[in-house]
């Protein structure tokens, strides 16, 4: 009797943790991504300078679908509830890419390395970003090395760092990720300027 008893008892206190579990479950999380939308003016036939972005290395702290804040200056937040809906370097390549595009009025700008390697580049981009964060409510910041060649070559005709700060000028993820939308702008500007003097 006290085993047939002990087993109910087992079964109710399973079923009660099951029916708790099942009232706590946690929303799904917030999937955001960077988008800098294409100018319209580029559609049609194929047109201007060919210019391959790439490779892009990031830091490993940022390698993450969880979007990740900065709390202080040496401590981190990574939020489980809003995620990157794609990997945050390829967002970053994609951005560049379209922002060069739109900047020096080319549809032809290309993800390097080159799946088509009958493609002749004019010029290539490549970028080291040690730093791509910020603070809900505060600032973000954009720290990027990055080295312009000619050519497919390896042979640099410079290399340059830039520091990019943008408000978010609010608090919540949108308007951070806003920030950051503002911030790669900033950073193709630079790239794209370089670009034009060198041609």
């Amino acid at each position: 009797m006290d085993q047939r008893c002990n087993r109910i008892l087992t079964l109710m206190i399973a079923a009660a943790l099951f029916a708790v579990s099942g009232c706590t479950t946690t929303p799904p999380p917030t999937f955001y991504q960077l988008e800098i939308p294409a100018s319209t003016q580029l559609s049609g036939l194929e047109r201007g300078v060919a210019i391959g972005v790439g490779p892009v290395n990031m830091a490993t702290y940022l390698d993450r679908s969880q979007i990740v804040t900065r709390a202080e200056a040496h401590k981190l937040q990574l939020s489980e509830a809003n995620v990157w809906a794609e990997p945050l370097k390829e967002s970053i390549t994609r951005i560049i890419g379209v922002n060069l595009s739109n900047m020096l009025q080319t549809t032809r700008v290309f993800k390097y390395p080159l799946r088509n390697r009958a493609i002749l580049l004019a010029y290539r981009i490549s970028l080291d970003i040690p730093r791509f964060d910020g603070k809900l409510g505060g600032d973000v910041q954009l720290v990027a090395r990055w080295t312009l060649y000619k050519d497919r070559g390896e042979k640099a005709l410079l290399t340059r760092v830039s520091v990019i700060n943008e408000a978010t000028g609010g608090d919540g993820y949108e308007r951070l990720i806003s920030a950051q939308n503002r911030a790669l702008q900033a950073l193709s500007r630079e790239i794209a300027n370089a670009i034009k003097e060198a041609q």
